[in-house]
């Protein structure tokens, strides 16, 4: 009972702390400079294989005939004869178990179906059965504590749903009887409650055919050295199967619900590809693009939306020695009745800009992002051998996962959006940092807004 109890309070623990959204368990990406100057580049998918381990609680059913000797002259010789033959035939019944063992499972990346394994070393399942108290004082009653230990061996077959992790499951039971305990116990009442267990001499079935099916949703938690996943799988299933006692006429079976948790770990998929590094490359000139507003009157003081821009590379004898010395964005805005303010964007390799968004949960960019991308674009069709570095960061305020799948979402966004003006998505390296590098101090608005943004930085 200590054993099961301990198993109860780690599964409700464990199930407590889940996160409310998955970490992404897609593919990785890092880019390693090499001493060679080429840069290598792994791919870092979910493996095929995986091994850990299984376990949970039952929930016991038991049902059908339970015809049980009133006792056994062996274990009591004083039973008066006339009692030797009686039978007490049992009501339905309820129990709990637990059970702990080995998984392997098979399932490959891409398809929708998997294959698994558990052997569970340690199977134990409980229950009860009492018959109807008599109406006297004494209120007579027997009970039947069954307690049934096995080793099971369970194959399985999983189907994955179009849900990231989520995913159901089927399979077959084979349980192998290690050891059991059968007793009638007589219970009444003489000032108090007294119980007489005696030992009962049917035995259960040595072998059990059953079944299962179940639902499951697996979800990262953790990434080891680059190298191997954890996942964690908490499920639900129901089991059946075939009778557990047959002896003295009985045809005792069981149905039970499983809640248990897989804890596996898995080898990635790695592929690596170097990128070669270019001695001959000659830097282009830089771009540089000119916006001007469309239409409506201009205000000072109130930020505009400058709806069209033309870029052109251009030569930089031919830029201005104070649009050259100042930051690589320069805005230059001249206000007159007939006059139109204009923008000069310059882009160069090794150039890093940020954008910032305006709430925790925004994850669209912003209208000057969107301007900046636009002049990006024309300048990774200008230079085919350019790639762009995205990095999406968070604020603290949500929980780790939630504040990773916003830094993720940001740096998505820019890949989407520069994807969509025929950028090749293979030159967009993106990943999501999280709240973990915050530039500002999250204990004020203004920190806050300089920690959730995106960083793009234009890599020759």
């Amino acid at each position: 009972m200590i054993r099961l109890k301990i198993i109860v309070i780690i599964i409700f623990f464990l199930i407590l702390n889940m996160p409310l959204k998955p970490q992404t368990m897609g593919d990785f990406r890092e880019l390693i400079p090499l001493p060679s100057k080429d840069t290598l580049i792994i791919n870092r998918g979910l493996g095929d294989w995986w091994f850990g381990a299984n376990g949970g609680v039952n929930a016991d059913y038991f049902f059908s005939k339970l015809i049980m000797p009133l006792t056994d002259p062996i274990f009591d010789p004083s039973i008066p004869p006339e009692y030797k033959d009686s039978m007490i035939n049992y009501p339905a019944g309820f129990g709990i178990g637990y059970y702990a063992g080995l998984f392997a499972e098979w399932n490959p990346k891409g398809s929708d179906w998997g294959v698994s394994l558990s052997l569970f070393l340690q199977d134990f399942r409980s229950g009860t059965a009492e018959t109807t108290p008599s109406k006297d004082t004494t209120k007579e009653s027997y009970e039947a504590i069954t307690d049934f230990n096995y080793v099971s061996v369970s194959p399985s077959a999983r189907y994955n749903f179009s849900i990231p992790g989520l995913y159901s499951f089927g399979g077959f039971d084979l349980d192998f009887i290690t050891g059991s305990k059968l007793i009638n116990r007589y219970k009444f009442k003489n000032t108090g409650n007294i119980d007489h267990d005696k030992k009962n001499v049917i035995s259960p079935q040595n072998f059990r055919l059953g079944f299962h099916l179940g639902i499951s949703y697996e979800f990262l938690v953790a990434d080891i050295s680059h190298k191997y996943r954890i996942l964690f799988s908490p499920y639900l299933s129901l089991n059946g199967g075939t009778s557990v006692i047959s002896d003295s006429g009985s045809s005792r079976n069981t149905l039970f619900a499983r809640i248990g948790l897989i804890i596996k770990l898995g080898p990635d998929d790695v592929k690596k590809d170097t990128l070669a590094f270019n001695p001959n490359y000659k830097p282009p000139p830089d771009a540089y693009a000119t916006a001007r507003r469309e239409s409506g009157p201009f205000f000072g003081g109130f930020e505009e939306i400058l709806l069209a821009y033309e870029a052109k590379p251009v030569e930089r004898s031919q830029v201005s020695e104070e649009v050259a010395e100042k930051s690589t964005i320069d805005v230059t805005e001249k206000v007159t009745t007939t006059t139109e303010p204009q923008r000069k964007i310059t882009i160069r390799a090794g150039q890093r800009k940020t954008y910032f968004f305006p709430s925790s949960a925004s994850t669209s960019l912003t209208n000057d992002a969107k301007e900046y991308l636009d002049n990006v674009a024309e300048f990774l069709k200008a230079n085919p051998s350019s790639t762009v570095r995205i990095v999406g960061h968070s604020d603290d305020q949500g929980t780790f996962s939630q504040n990773q799948k916003r830094s993720e979402d940001r740096a998505k966004q820019v890949v989407q959006y520069l994807v969509s003006k025929g950028i090749a998505s293979g030159r967009l390296f993106p990943r999501g940092d999280g709240a973990r590098v915050p530039v500002g101090d999250n204990r004020s608005e203004d920190g806050r807004k300089r920690n959730r943004r995106v960083e793009i930085l234009i890599v020759q």
